[in-house]
């Protein structure tokens, strides 16, 4: 039986082992030793990439590119948004599901791709200070169980089938979980904003 539970949610299975993974990371404090190795990456990042260079020297850059950080997140939200109040059957019910979340995904995709570029420079020209921000780490976790949970568990659940065949639940579960994760993300980023 638990065979053929692995075989047919061989994704989830590999999500929660990852998830797992994490939390006996942080419970026998795995990541407190290796923390510390990290600094010399940051500092490099901000003071002899550049990238790093771009981002202190030139704050013009810098607001630019966070501006394009900041659009990328918002259209990632919106489409997250869009797909999962769908799911709900909150708005666009004479549009078929399949149709939205197929749509979505795309863009979500190609917003994920320019929101990790943009972060990723953003990020090098303030490297030293968000290394010191837990917060920080909360968004990359999150944003890494987001993009594990958006690529392994939801679009190739919502891919399998007609949404008509998949119980009505687990269309609600998944998307009241995507949008917590993805929630979760955004306030994060806020919050390095406001430290």
């Amino acid at each position: 039986m638990l065979s053929n539970i692995l075989s047919n949610y061989r994704s989830v299975a590999s999500l929660a082992f990852i998830v797992l993974a994490v939390v006996l990371v942080e419970f026998f404090e795995v990541r407190a030793s290796v923390y510390p190795s990290l600094l010399p990456f940051f500092e490099w990042l901000k003071y002899s990439s550049w990238i790093g260079y771009l981002g202190i020297t030139y704050g013009s850059v810098y607001a630019t590119v966070q501006a394009g950080h900041l659009i990328s997140m918002a259209v990632i939200g919106g489409t997250v948004l869009v797909t999962d109040l769908r799911l709900l059957g909150v708005l666009l019910k004479d549009i078929p599901s399949e149709t939205i979340t197929q749509g979505t995904h795309k863009c979500f995709k190609y917003s994920l791709s320019v929101a990790i570029a943009t972060g990723i420079f953003c990020a090098a020209g303030v490297a030293d200070k968000v290394y010191y921000m837990p917060v920080f780490w909360i968004k990359m976790l999150a944003l890494l169980a987001g993009s594990g949970f958006m690529f392994f568990i939801k679009q190739p659940l919502l891919n399998s089938r007609p949404h008509n065949e998949i119980g009505p639940w687990t269309l609600r579960i998944l998307a009241v979980a995507s949008i917590g994760v993805w929630f979760t993300v955004a306030a994060t980023g806020r919050w390095i904003g406001f430290s």
